[in-house]
């Protein structure tokens, strides 16, 4: 008899060491995403919209092999080009919610509370002719699994916020949601209650743009979920909530 609870002990204290081991990994991913968002964000901002592009391509491929690069040209003499970067932390699929097997809402609602999740970052830079066109930066942080319907009911799984700094607003699709009382900025969802999306132009103040650009990055590591974009943009949010 006390060798079989000498063994079960044994087997429970493995458990638990295995389990440790892996909230630690997790855990330690999250830190090294948050701190590349941060290095990735600083390298973004270093560039000038309006400037020459010959640094880009070497930015974009630095960081492509961190994540993803999406990259392409069109026009003759492929005159405009897009890359995108991004750079991701999944949980394994088993401690995820899915909205389509609601029987395993209550493994991803237990991991909502040791501070695990998934987030990204992501890049992205447009250059026209020779010159950056645009620059963006974007942020994704999962939500706990009880706040994904608090929104009218819609599915809203994760916080995601971009930031796009723009040479101006050429495209009508862009001039129309802008308010003349600050015409070089401004934030929509991206689709009814889901994120939050901000673009600004080159002549807005360079305040501002800086403002619009602060994204922080806690909501990735800190132990107890956000629930709101305004914790990972505020500026941005504000400036969404001020055109409610």
């Amino acid at each position: 008899m006390h060798s079989i609870w000498r063994w079960i002990r044994r087997a429970i204290a493995v458990v638990l060491c295995l389990l440790a081991a892996g909230w630690s990994y997790e855990e330690a991913a999250q830190w090294l995403l948050r701190w590349q968002g941060m290095r990735l964000l600083a390298e973004v901002k270093s560039l000038q919209v309006g400037a020459s592009s010959a640094n880009v391509e070497r930015l974009v491929s630095s960081w492509s092999k961190r994540g993803t690069l999406e990259k392409g040209c069109r026009g003759e003499h492929q005159q405009t080009c897009y890359y995108f970067v991004t750079i991701r932390h999944l949980l394994p699929s088993a401690l995820r919610g899915d909205p389509d097997r609601p029987h395993r809402y209550w493994i991803a609602g237990l991991i909502d509370h040791i501070g695990l999740r998934s987030s990204q970052v992501a890049a992205g830079v447009k250059t026209e002719n020779g010159l950056i066109a645009e620059k963006s930066f974007s942020e994704d942080v999962d939500l706990p699994v009880r706040d994904w319907y608090l929104r009218g009911g819609a599915y809203v799984p994760t916080l995601t916020v971009a930031s796009t700094e723009k040479i101006d607003f050429r495209d009508f699709i862009w001039r129309e949601h802008v308010d003349p009382a600050h015409p070089y900025r401004f934030a929509h969802r991206f689709k009814g209650p889901y994120g939050v999306n901000v673009s600004f132009t080159l002549n807005e103040s360079a305040d501002e743009r800086e403002k619009l650009m602060g994204f922080r990055f806690q909501c990735i590591t800190t132990f107890l979920p956000c629930r709101n974009e305004r914790e990972i943009l505020e500026e941005g949010t504000r400036l969404l909530e001020s055109g409610d």
